[in-house]
């Protein structure tokens, strides 16, 4: 595997309430080699809003929160106020080559007030089949 792309994400992005946030987007990469899948990491620092129960990460294809799922939806329990690094990852064995650009995005639940994204990092390892 070589990593193929990073992204420091959207630091100090706001997550409104309980709606779907792109919190980081890796730039396009174009890879033009035959590859077996691409695999996406990361970590995310962020402070839950007032009430806040879980933090959803999602992986998806393109730039927005239009994007087709990548892997699974990760709920992880949050402390509401509570500054916390949310790690996620996701393997696209299936959009690409047409995936070549992946976003990260959070999701607040039962959240009554605003989440801070404090700091994201995101990388992406180009899957290649062994020689």
């Amino acid at each position: 595997m070589t990593v193929q792309a990073a992204s420091n994400g959207i630091a100090a992005a706001a997550l409104v309430t309980t709606a779907e946030t792109v919190i980081g987007v890796l730039p396009y990469i174009g890879q033009q080699t035959p590859r077996n899948g691409n695999l996406i990491l990361g970590f995310a620092n962020i402070t839950p809003g007032t009430a806040a129960t879980l933090i959803t990460l999602r992986v998806r294809t393109g730039t927005t929160t239009a994007g087709t799922l990548v892997g699974i939806a990760d709920a992880i329990t949050a402390a509401a106020g509570a500054p916390d690094t949310y790690t996620f990852g996701a393997l696209d064995l299936v959009n690409f080559p047409a995936g070549n650009q992946y976003c990260v995005t959070a999701q607040q639940t039962t959240a009554s007030g605003n989440a801070t994204v404090n700091d994201v990092l995101i990388w992406l390892d180009i899957i290649s089949a062994a020689a």
